[in-house]
């Protein structure tokens, strides 16, 4: 093992020009659609664990109301079976489709020396020479199970809109306290590095006492845009079928519950769906150039 810093690395693998990307447990994981999100892609890539923040320096485990951010442990038959500490890990995969390779962060907001905690995370994009950082959030919201969550994004620079808009996001707006990943939006900024910021709209029900602790809905909502924008080549039928359960679960839940159907067909009467569609690999210039082509030999052939 070697350490640099706040970074404790157990291998150095040989990356090209990779993305980061981070899903942080905290304040901006609603239906865990940050951390699932890196669960997943983790699992699914067969990534491996190269490097880890150690915890020591940036977590409270007795912060009010957060029991998840305490250690996690297992009692049988009054024996401690399994303890484990919050982790800040980083995983690494080599991409064959792409001159891009990945590095996934799975980490926790840190309670404290944000400052700090960004560092080490900017440590590890100097080191290997990341080209973009991605970070992946969830907000709980009104946006009815039935329908597909949207997603917004918040980006370090103008020039990174036109191409986050052909992904079929929506450009945030919000003024009030911010999350460690505004922070960590706002640093990148003035390193002058490429940050996006990417946050679903995970569905929740307050008034009938539902929340959603893993929302595959969300999760997946993430996952696809990821899997065009870093050419993974995924195949997301497993999400698609969790998805779909929850569906059915809600909808069964709500076929028994008149006010609770009343209420999600209100809220798709109040919601516009933006589906995800996959775009063409060209920039908008280039397609209308090529509408444009078209349309003048369709009129030369008339």
């Amino acid at each position: 093992m070697e350490r640099r810093g706040n970074v404790v690395f157990t291998e150095k693998p040989k990356l090209r020009q990779p993305y980061l990307v981070c899903g942080l447990n905290g304040w901006v994981d609603g239906g865990e659609a940050a951390t699932g999100s890196i669960q997943y892609l983790v699992s699914k890539l067969g990534a491996r664990r190269f490097a880890e923040i150690p915890i020591g320096r940036f977590h409270i485990f007795q912060v009010p109301g957060q029991l998840a951010l305490r250690p996690q442990i297992k009692i049988e038959d009054g024996l401690l079976k399994e303890h484990h500490f919050p982790q800040n890990q980083f995983f690494y995969w080599q991409n064959p489709h792409s001159e891009h390779d990945l590095i996934l962060f799975l980490g926790t907001e840190p309670n404290l020396n944000w400052e700090e905690y960004a560092e080490a995370i900017f440590s590890v994009v100097s080191e290997f020479g990341v080209a973009r950082i991605y970070l992946l959030g969830g907000v709980l919201d009104k946006t009815p199970h039935t329908r597909e969550p949207g997603v917004f994004c918040t980006l370090s620079s103008e020039a990174l809109k036109e191409e986050m808009l052909r992904y079929r996001l929506a450009l945030g707006n919000y003024e009030g306290p911010g999350s460690f990943g505004s922070t960590l939006l706002h640093l990148a900024r003035a390193r002058r590095l490429e940050m996006v910021n990417l946050i679903a709209r995970a569905t929740y029900y307050p008034e009938f006492n539902i929340v959603i602790p893993r929302n595959p809905k969300a999760i997946r909502a993430i996952v696809v845009r990821l899997n065009s924008l870093l050419r993974l080549h995924l195949d997301l039928a497993d999400l698609e079928r969790e998805s779909e359960e929850l569906e059915l679960k809600l909808n069964f839940m709500a076929s028994h519950n008149p006010k609770f159907q009343a209420y999600i067909e209100q809220l798709e009467k109040d919601f516009v769906e933006v589906k995800y569609e996959e775009p063409l690999d060209i920039s908008p210039h280039e397609a209308v150039e090529i509408a444009e082509e078209l349309l003048k030999k369709k009129e030369e052939d008339t």
